[in-house]
């Protein structure tokens, strides 16, 4: 019999997985990254995602892949929070980038994820890895759906100032967040700190780009960035690609993959079209040695046309 528990932990969400001899159980709740809501509140995010998933008293291995999980300290936290919850497991904390890498079916090669937050990160054939970006919303986050968001407010207020009328971008921000003009915008910013709030908010943003020069202009100074932290990991690590592009923001919007791959020329560029979670799950069984996913559960990576 093989237990396994795997946890993807992002800005907004937190998936877990539970495969008992092959059958699954799901569940979802909000995210229990520690940096964003504190060990308390984490703590009572993983309870709740593991409330639906029964006695965890048999799992034998828990990976969870979590965004933020960058210090010791930090892994050393949520390792502590886990061996809690699930104490006769052996624990494997990892940077949710590493999952999709392994949800892709690969040893080596980079991830770029686009969410409410933004990353990069590789690792090469011999082991050697390298992350660039997820410094997180005060001092980075660029291409991220929150980034995209934020822009566009600071694109409304800009025209604000200028005394100029509303345009497509500020129109749809606006109806987007329920608001009658700009003038309500900055208290709706400063009362609405929740980065997902606004990470939804990117939608309308990325909506409009394909005809829109302001929207356009956005999305094309998120995919400059998306595309320098993948050139900085690709750099460092001396590897020619692929690139695996995932992130909730990134995977729904066809028109951000494909200025990404125009600023990555020669790269194989391809999306994550599985759920992260199985990375984790791919990881727990390694951990204690058990058969690998089945054939039918294989990730799938999508090439961008």
């Amino acid at each position: 019999m093989t237990d396994l528990l795997a946890l993807d932990i992002g800005g907004s969400t937190t998936r877990a997985l539970r495969c008992t001899d092959g059958r699954r159980r799901t569940s979802e709740t909000g995210s229990a990254n520690l940096a964003s809501v504190g060990d308390a509140e984490a703590g009572r995010r993983l309870d709740a995602a593991f409330a639906g998933l029964g006695d965890l008293a048999g799992v034998e291995a828990v990976c969870a892949g979590a965004a933020g999980a960058d210090s010791p300290a930090t892994v050393a936290r949520l390792t502590a929070l886990l061996a809690e919850r699930v104490p006769h497991a052996r624990v494997l904390v990892v940077h949710d980038t590493q999952l999709m890498l392994a949800a892709a079916g690969l040893d080596a090669g980079v991830v770029l994820i686009s969410g409410t937050g933004s990353v990069a990160w590789g690792r090469r054939p011999d082991g050697g890895h390298f992350r660039a970006g997820g410094w997180g919303y005060l001092l980075g986050d660029e291409g991220s759906g929150w980034w995209v968001a934020r822009e566009a407010v600071r694109h409304a207020l800009a025209r604000h100032d200028r005394g100029l009328p509303h345009d497509a971008v500020t129109a749809a921000l606006l109806d987007g967040c329920g608001l009658g003009g700009c003038a309500e915008l900055l208290d709706h910013v400063y009362g609405r700190p929740d980065r997902r709030y606004w990470a939804a908010r990117a939608d309308a943003v990325a909506g409009l780009a394909p005809e829109d020069p302001a929207a356009n202009a956005i999305l094309g100074r998120a995919a400059d960035a998306l595309a320098g932290l993948a050139r900085c990991v690709l750099d460092r690590l001396d590897l020619a690609g692929p690139v695996v592009l995932g992130g909730g923001f990134a995977v729904h919007r066809p028109v951000l993959q494909r200025m990404v791959r125009d600023r990555l020329p020669g790269v194989d560029l391809q999306v994550l079209r599985t759920d992260p979670v199985l990375g984790a799950l791919h990881l727990a069984r390694a951990l204690v040695g058990a058969p690998e996913i089945p054939a039918g559960a294989v990730p799938v990576l999508e090439e961008i046309p």
